[in-house]
């Protein structure tokens, strides 16, 4: 096919993964400390992410950033130049300003390349739900489909990408304004762990709360049950902020409820957990539409 398939290193996918399949990732960038780490390089090597969260668990500072239009500039002209088209799969708008730093570039380099295809898609998906999103489109390319076809069955299923999020410690929604200190403060001295999902406008937003680090574990699998379709033709994805006996367990309960053909596990990447803190357990599979 003559066109490149890129995203961003929110997919949480392996480099192994990537290069073998031809995607091209382009890596977001999180500082620790003060000092910034390339994401890509860095979801690479567990040792690395396990120092990321230990650190976290240290308090220490964390931030991520955005992926600026000269670094897309940079990229999509390295394809163009080459006389290939261009399917670019985003992190969600609704939680990074990357998207539309691609899209604006985008619509800047089709002046100057008229005979090119640049295609950009804003996934409304996050970690995983991504990788899984480009997985599908790997195997729609190498069955030979056009760009103008995976754009258009892209767009179609992307809102059943189903993301289910929870996390241990609350004081890092906290910190991302997602919930109130006085919510935190409150729902930590309680043991209150609250179940999150994906919208179809690509925001983490709360839609439960249970007491007890098992029962928010459960809680998920639960809601997985209820929205998965087709399990047995389904690759589930855990990822988990350090806390890999946790997402062990929810494999097991996954297996166990749904019956899914598959489950494939990860740390998740810290352009995530800078947000999310150490604990964090999320999944993603495909389900009937998102709740919203």
């Amino acid at each position: 096919m003559n066109f490149d398939i890129i995203t961003d290193s929110a997919s949480n996918l392996p480099k192994s993964y990537a290069e073998k399949n031809k995607v091209g990732i382009i890596s977001l960038k999180y500082m620790l400390e003060g000092e910034e780490y390339d994401s890509y390089v860095e979801n690479e090597n567990d040792d690395s992410l396990k120092h990321f969260y230990a650190r976290m668990r240290e308090k220490a500072s964390t931030s991520t950033s955005n992926i600026n239009a000269a670094t897309f500039e940079e990229r999509f002209t390295e394809v163009l130049e080459k006389g290939r088209d261009i399917l670019y799969i985003s992190f969600s708008s609704g939680l990074s300003s990357s998207h539309s730093f691609a899209e604006s570039t985008a619509n800047e380099l089709k002046e100057k390349y008229p005979d090119r295809k640049i295609i950009v898609i804003d996934s409304l998906c996050v970690t995983y739900a991504l990788g899984l999103i480009i997985h599908h489109v790997v195997k729609m390319r190498d069955s030979g489909k056009t760009i103008e076809e995976i754009r258009d069955r892209l767009e179609a299923d992307k809102k059943k990408m189903i993301h289910l999020f929870t996390v241990d410690d609350l004081v890092y929604l906290k910190r991302g304004g997602r919930i109130s200190p006085t919510t935190a403060f409150v729902g930590t001295l309680l043991g209150v762990k609250p179940v999150m999902h994906v919208t179809n406008e690509g925001k983490l937003e709360k839609y439960d709360k249970v007491k007890g680090r098992k029962k928010s574990l459960s809680a998920l699998v639960d809601k997985l049950a209820e929205m998965i379709v087709n399990p047995k033709e389904q690759t589930v994805a855990v990822v988990h902020g350090d806390c890999e006996e946790d997402a062990e367990y929810v494999k097991k309960l996954i297996m166990e409820k749904a019956g899914v053909g598959d489950v494939i596990m990860d740390y998740l990447t810290p352009i995530i957990g800078a947000h999310s803190g150490p604990g964090t357990i999320a999944m993603f599979f495909m389900g009937g539409e998102r709740m919203n």
